[in-house]
């Protein structure tokens, strides 16, 4: 046995919540922080998410998807990773490109969009903008990590054509374009494989075909058997509070299980990121002239979304009198809850800034926040408010009870107050509707009001950035990075998500947002790509480079043209219209976009160049993705169904018309007779939930009882529908036994396996 190997074994465990292991001084130990939309920088003794230092909040994923601009979000994340470097962060835990596949999934915010192309080019700009100042990302989570219920348990059961075509492709370009200093393995597993220790994933897709050579990083307890994880490729084990699992893999080490070459590639994996990474090798720890603040708020402004402006009604005329309805306006929502939550600054509200900006404000609160039923004292002091006949800013949308980590939401409603008190509003009222949240909601009144302008999760400048906006001080330019659909039966996983089931099955294959209601004609409220502005725009003279494709890079040249009295910025976008065939393919796909800034009049030429990805399908017959052959449309214009220009092209490849073989969406690569739904006695161990454990044994009863008494404990005064209550307890029902145990702050490991014991009707 390599007596070396033995002595760095800890390496591939980590010491405490947030540091890498040093080996006995041995290494310097990085410092692994949460972001990824600010930095949450927690003390190893820190017992709950929000105990943390005081960072600047900037807005969350699915904002920054909104602004379209890459350059921005490279900025934004350059912030970040200045202040990481100053806090002496080695690594910070974001971003988080994982694709949209429900509007339901209270992670959202999180993530950038439901389309792969702009979620892999927003991810590939943070992970440069934040790398290039030395400090390291985490590109998560890793992969087909679609929903927050069941989240540790659920198996996701996709595809190869549709796992590599979206939900692995952001993945990719991010990993091919900005080499992220680690990968984390998401919790779920793929197809009967945990992903942890899914060989197929972690080496054979990200190593073999990607050429990844940074180390996997696990998800905060995602780990369960190091020996299994290190052999598929993962390299670091996170958290660790015990050293089980590094004993276990010494111990496997010795008995032979895994060889030393194993245990070997991870080990200098490591190395080489501490090499890269520990904050005491950085030279200059100076951020001399950061302006956190300033870059929050452009990406704020850059990141709203005006859905309805009806007759021109905004923006506002300078100093008027309004009324602000709605407790959002005084406790603004401007991030989601979870491992992301930032403590920031405090920053003025709605009403502050309105009336700092020359407005004369008149104030109701309407409804609370803490709850979605209707407080009749609030709802009738507002209806009296209105009474007085100024024009209605009504403050409202996603509440923290709505979506956050670790659960996902039930409805596409807004909270039952908020809906109650607009339906109280008379028709003839002048509405705004300023709106908040991560995802995507029903705006059934949508015909009563004026105008809308969506904030989402706009991080701390949030309230400066809507006067802003409302004012007319700057322009709207936000688009949607998602699609916005009218009912919960329109989704395209409508039933197959997060339902009462471990077995996740992705029945609507590649038809992941607009690609399902584009192809299939489900009208949507708003359409992905759709943004107003103050002003407008007029496209035209669309050329490409070649008539014909054969190989290569492509160019689509137009020209875009401000045809209004204000300045603002556009963002042209560029699908590509599938030809009919024999085989799944959506009907339009986004390949390439560009925000062009133009003052009133002014006329610009935009290129924009695509490659033979464009008009590619992943054939798993030849492993790889091929261009397919046949008569295609480019198409340009300001959102999915706003697309005036058009040009036909020819493209050469392999006719699948002839031979469609590889173009199926039937294989799946994995354990395909596994059923996570059905275990037996014999068969539990400690990969099973402390809930379902529970149901076979009376210690597990016994610890379950005990382990949620002491997470209601931790949040003494908070009720229990709280997020971070919320996503706690979610975590000690419904995670593995060993995540609980390892996590449990003491709890010896023989109890976890005496009730798997008693689990499998074995004696201890």
């Amino acid at each position: 046995m390599n007596s070396e190997i033995i002595e760095k074994l800890p390496l591939l465990s980590g010491k405490g919540m947030w540091h890498t292991n040093d080996c006995n001084g041995r290494y310097p130990s990085l410092h692994l922080s949460d972001g990824p939309h600010g930095l949450r920088r927690q003390e190893e003794s820190a017992k709950t998410n929000n105990d943390s230092y005081v960072s600047t909040c900037y807005p969350t994923a699915s904002c920054l998807a909104a602004t379209w601009d890459p350059e921005l979000v490279g900025e934004v994340a350059d912030s970040i990773g200045k202040e990481a470097k100053e806090a002496s962060v080695s690594v910070v835990l974001g971003p988080g490109v994982n694709i949209k596949r429900s509007p339901l999934c209270g992670r959202n915010f999180e993530y950038f969009s439901e389309d792969p192309l702009l979620a892999g080019k927003m991810g590939t700009a943070y992970v440069k903008g934040v790398q290039q100042n030395g400090v390291g990302t985490s590109l998560k989570h890793f992969a087909a990590n679609s929903q927050e219920t069941r989240r540790m348990t659920s198996n996701s059961r996709v595809d190869e054509r549709t796992l590599r075509e979206i939900y692995l492709s952001a993945f990719e370009q991010v990993v091919k374009e900005a080499d992220p200093a680690t990968i984390m393995a998401s919790y779920n597993y793929l197809n009967g494989y945990k992903v942890t220790e899914n060989r197929h994933l972690l080496t054979e897709i990200l190593r073999d075909d990607w050429g990844y050579e940074g180390v996997v990083v696990s998800d905060w307890g995602a780990c369960i058997d190091l020996s299994k994880a290190v052999k598929a490729g993962m390299d670091l084990e996170m958290p660790n509070l015990t050293d089980v699992h590094n004993k276990k893999l010494k111990e496997a080490l010795e008995a032979g299980e895994i060889e030393e070459a194993d245990v070997g590639r991870a080990i200098k994996r490591i190395e080489k990121m501490i090499a890269k990474y520990a904050s005491e090798n950085l030279n200059d720890k100076e951020t001399t002239g950061l302006k956190a603040h300033d870059t929050a708020l452009k990406a704020a402004l850059s990141g709203a979304v005006l859905l309805k402006n009806e007759n021109g009604f905004l923006p506002l005329m300078k100093n008027a009198e309004i009324n602000v309805i709605g407790e959002l306006a005084r406790t603004v929502r401007f991030q989601g809850g979870g491992s992301s939550h930032i403590n920031t600054a405090p920053q003025k509200d709605i009403v502050e800034e309105l009336e700092a900006a020359g407005f004369k404000v008149h104030f109701a609160p309407g409804y609370r926040i803490d709850t979605v039923k209707e407080d009749y004292e609030l709802r009738s002091e507002a209806l009296e408010l209105v009474k007085n006949g100024f024009p209605i800013l009504f403050c409202g949308g996603l509440t923290d009870l709505a979506e956050g980590e670790g659960y996902d939401r039930k409805t596409l409603d807004l909270p039952e107050n908020q809906l109650n008190l607009m339906r109280e509003i008379q028709e003839d009222k002048e509405i705004i509707f300023l709106s908040f949240g991560g995802s995507p909601f029903a705006v059934p009144f949508k015909r009563k009001i004026k105008a809308m302008l969506h904030m989402y999760l706009g991080g701390e400048a949030v309230a400066k950035a809507a006067v802003m906006l409302l004012s007319g001080e700057k322009n709207p330019s936000g688009k949607l990075a998602e699609s916005w659909p009218y009912a919960l039966e329109d989704t395209p996983a409508y039933g197959n998500f997060a339902v009462n089931t471990n077995e996740i099955f992705y029945k609507e294959t590649l038809f992941v947002g607009y690609r399902h209601y584009d192809t299939n004609n489900v009208e949507v409220q708003f359409p992905f790509g759709f943004g107003l502005s103050y002003t407008t725009f007029e496209y035209s003279d669309l050329r490409l480079s070649s008539a014909e494709y054969d190989s290569g890079e492509l160019i689509a040249t137009f020209k875009v043209k401000n045809t209004g009295s204000r300045a603002g910025a556009e963002v042209t976008e560029l699908y590509v219209e599938n030809p009919e065939g024999r085989f799944p393919r959506a009907r339009h796909e986004l390949r390439g976009f560009k925000k062009v800034f133009l003052k009133p009049g002014e006329e610009k030429e935009v290129s924009i160049t695509i490659n033979e990805r464009a008009f590619s399908v992943f054939d798993t017959a030849l492993n790889r993705f091929n261009v397919a052959a046949g008569d295609y449309v480019l198409c340009v214009g300001g959102s999915l169904t706003d697309l005036p220009l058009r040009a036909k092209i020819s493209v050469k490849g392999k006719d699948y018309e002839a031979d469609p073989h590889g173009t199926t969406t039937d294989l799946f690569i994995g354990k395909n007779d596994s059923n996570l739904d059905v275990t037996k006695p014999g068969h539990y161990s400690v990969y099973n939930s402390l809930n379902e454990l529970s149901k076979k044994s009376l210690l597990g009863r016994i610890m379950l009882k005990v382990a949620l008494k002491v997470a209601y404990s931790m949040f003494d005064g908070k009720p229990h529908d709280d997020p971070e209550v919320m996503m706690t307890v979610e975590g000690v029902k419904d995670g593995p036994l060993d995540c609980v145990i390892m996590q449990s702050g003491g709890v010896p490991y023989w109890v976890a396996e005496a009730i798997v014991k008693q689990a499998n009707r074995k004696k201890r």
